[in-house]
């Protein structure tokens, strides 16, 4: 299915049914006792609910109700909060404690939920005016803050608390964790799933519990009661990275075990020096260790986490420790770093090992692939996406010949997007796999311009104009223009005035002859589409 169109499904048509059976699986009652975790047998969901908090990015009403502004500043009033919620919006937040600023962007919101992505910049003050050099996403590699952060949060808190400052177009990178937020929510929610899980969801989704949420971690990793996902186990990792945020100084001894946290990097002493270890899960059980090869005199004394795992080797071996057991030698915390695709993998392995014959789920990939050999075309232009591109977090290794035979397998069902792609990678070639050859290339996109999907009508006037491909005929160009501007046929209403402008400037340079000429093409080509209907 096409990303839009899952958003669709999603956030629009499909809201209130999503909400309903959230609500119906938040397990609010504490009658309801969470069950242990069959699979690994060392995570107990609490059940109590924890205290109400807002999550890092949380000011007090004061700060939202307009903060001191310094005198180049416009007045307080000029910032007051827009209608929430406002997806696309940018949006202040001040971190706890009257700290710094961050600046949010809502990417979704719903009647209890506000889901921001959270850029890596902190200002001192609120901005008065924003930079795109401002608007980054991504890890501050300086301090090791998270970056692009995406976080649920309580819609009533987001509007007590928020300041608005500009509106920005959403992208489709904005979606992507909230997608895999709502996605794992869902596979939680499968009729399939067990109660333990479905409690575990919940927590993770409303309450914002840390062992709900490495629960998911674990599964999503392993393959235990989900389908095996390094995307979405990734995510929830990094969720708890982020939680943590506020609890430690870097540079400061750990002493106590809430100051063990998911994602924090530690100078530790060893038997032979001290260590720099990466904690790459804290929940209720213990913590979960990588220990870098490298052994220290002395702990380091700069505390930029980042530079110290890159000094001490990645060659990690894996510890499984108890808090008490962490702390009986002196631990120095240096910073938060989120989780990689290695360090995932590594633990991955540790995994495995303790779990013996526990039956495991294949990867999401692999149930993609399973539903391509069933014959599902959207599955096999999935397959096809990502091996064309090679996917490191699904494990999946660039192959563009697998590539093109998914792609074409899906064409030859009918499957417009993978016949337009095709076309692409013929038109342009494919290194050494696929060599140029634009007249398979217009045959195609003739194929699936004729499957009615508009880029490709759009592309087929282009070399019709051209002669790429085929004979040069601006009669058909004509034609095919017409056909993109009045079908429906997945083009944008903008996309189509470009092409009916298209149509208008070709046909003030054509002579009567062609106009006629485009006109007979055009009924030709309407009668065709009428006869694939019936």
């Amino acid at each position: 299915m096409a990303f839009f169109d899952f958003l669709k499904r999603l956030a629009d048509s499909g809201a209130a049914d999503r909400r309903r059976r959230l609500e119906a699986a938040s397990f609010r009652h504490e009658e309801d006792e969470a069950e242990d975790c069959a699979a690994l047998d060392c995570i107990k969901i609490n059940a109590e609910q924890p205290p109400a908090a807002a999550p890092d990015l949380a000011v007090s009403p004061a700060a939202a109700a307009g903060p001191a502004a310094p005198p180049e500043m416009p007045p307080a009033a000029a910032r007051q909060p827009a209608p929430l919620p406002q997806p696309g919006g940018i949006y202040a937040m001040q971190e706890r404690n009257g700290g710094l600023y961050r600046l949010v962007k809502v990417v979704h919101a719903e009647d209890n939920m506000v889901h921001i992505l959270r850029y890596a910049g902190r200002f001192l003050q609120i901005p008065e005016r924003l930079d795109e050099e401002e608007l980054h996403l991504g890890v501050d590699a300086i301090d090791g803050s998270f970056g692009a952060a995406h976080l649920p949060i309580p819609a009533q808190s987001f509007a007590v608390n928020s300041i608005h400052l500009a509106d920005n177009a959403l992208a489709d990178e904005d979606f992507r964790g909230w997608r895999l937020y709502v996605d794992s929510i869902y596979d939680c929610l499968s009729e399939s799933a067990p109660p333990w899980l479905r409690k575990a969801g919940s927590y993770a989704a409303w309450r914002d519990d840390r062992n709900a949420m490495a629960a998911l971690a674990d599964r999503y990793l392993l393959g235990a009661a989900l389908p095996r996902d390094s995307k979405k186990a990734r995510y929830w990792l990094n969720r708890l990275v982020q939680q943590g945020i506020g609890l430690a100084q870097p540079g400061e001894q750990a002493r106590e075990e809430y100051q063990l946290l998911t994602g924090g990097v530690y100078v530790r002493e060893m038997e032979d020096g001290w260590a720099v270890c990466k904690a790459v899960l804290k929940d209720k059980n213990g913590v979960q260790l990588l220990i870098c090869p490298a052994r220290f005199e002395q702990p380091p004394k700069k505390t930029n986490p980042a530079r110290l795992l890159a000094q001490a080797g990645q060659d990690f071996a894996h510890a499984s420790l108890s808090a008490d057991s962490f702390l009986s030698r002196p631990a120095v915390f240096m910073g938060l770093l989120p989780i990689t695709l290695e360090e995932l993998l590594c633990y991955r392995k540790h995994l495995q090992a303790l779990c013996g014959e526990t039956e495991l789920r294949p990867s999401t990939f692999e149930l993609i692939l399973q539903k391509a050999e069933a014959g599902e075309a959207e599955a096999q232009m999935e397959a096809a996406q990502i091996y064309l591109s090679g996917d490191p977090e699904w494990e999946v290794e660039q192959s563009i010949a697998a590539g093109v035979t998914w792609l074409t397998e899906a064409a030859n069902l009918g499957h417009g997007p993978a016949a337009h792609a095709l076309a692409m990678i013929c038109r342009d070639g494919a290194g050494d796999t696929v060599a140029q050859d634009a007249p398979l290339s217009f045959e195609w996109l003739l194929y699936a311009a004729q499957l009615d999907y508009g880029p490709s009508q759009i592309e087929v006037a282009a070399c019709c104009l051209q002669g790429r491909g085929c004979p040069q005929d601006h009669a058909l160009a004509h034609a095919w223009l017409s056909v993109a501007a009045s079908h429906d046929n997945g083009l944008s209403e903008e996309e189509k005035q470009i092409a009916r402008q298209q149509r208008q400037d070709l046909d003030a340079r054509l002579p009567a002859a062609q106009k006629a000429k485009a006109r007979d093409y055009f009924r030709q080509l309407q009668e065709s589409f009428a006869a694939g209907t019936e």
